[in-house]
């Protein structure tokens, strides 16, 4: 077999590896702001020990009402004060 077929077998491999990982429990919400995370761990990292603080600077930025990727789970957040409809 010649390097160029054991590479993109190779390739080909490691992207249905990390498409299954990364793939989620529940469905994301269409039309509602999601924040960019990192493939796998989502927004993990970012949110940190200081989650309560870093929730609130996302809400200014994206509103009140967006979704996250913690590891492999959807969640939504929302910001609180009263809700007008």
């Amino acid at each position: 077999m010649s390097y160029q077929t054991i590479g993109i077998a190779l390739i080909a491999a490691l992207f249905f590896i990390i498409r299954y990982l990364n793939r989620t429990d529940t469905p994301k919400v269409k039309n509602l702001p999601e924040i960019p995370g990192i493939p796998l761990f989502g927004n993990l990292l970012q949110f940190g020990s200081n989650h309560a603080k870093v929730a609130g600077e996302l809400a200014k930025k994206y509103g009140p009402v967006f979704q996250v990727r913690l590891g492999n789970r959807v969640r939504l957040h929302a910001a609180e004060g009263p809700v007008t409809y």
